[in-house]
């Protein structure tokens, strides 16, 4: 799953400082591009980071999922971009701007009930895809 967490939480928040005030999570194919080029995509998790970058142990378990998600955050960190726009098609496709040319885009891929991906401000609502179905007491 990805996780791209927006905004520090506030000093009075009921939570831990580490956590920010809101968060996407993606548990459907995703990529985060910059620019014209993809930076980091859920399919990097195929990649060894050793097969692809001929650095570290062979026998390590890292992706290059990991090694391109610790750069998006030390860049995330750094240059704190904000959200500009967000578009959801009817089919749950994410598109997030950001400034700074970066975006977020999610592309749910199952004709199933599985949560595809959800937005949350943290001890409040939720947005979910595809939408929670309410439950009926019988």
């Amino acid at each position: 799953m990805g996780i791209i967490e927006f905004d520090p939480a506030p000093s009075d928040a009921l939570t831990d400082d580490r956590w920010s005030a809101f968060a996407l999570h993606l548990q459907c194919p995703f990529r985060i591009t910059y620019q014209s080029r993809v930076i980091l995509g859920s399919a990097d998790l195929a990649w060894r980071e050793s097969e692809v970058r001929d650095t570290g142990r062979p026998d390590s378990e890292r992706t290059m999922y990991d090694f391109m998600a610790d750069r998006v955050d030390a860049t995330f960190a750094e240059l704190r971009p904000t959200v500009t726009t967000v578009r959801i098609s009817p089919f749950g496709d994410l598109h997030v701007e950001l400034d700074q040319e970066f975006t977020v885009e999610a592309f749910p891929v199952s004709s199933g009930r599985a949560e595809a991906w959800r937005f949350l401000q943290r001890n409040a609502e939720h947005v979910v895809f595809p939408p929670e179905e309410p439950t009926h007491d019988q």
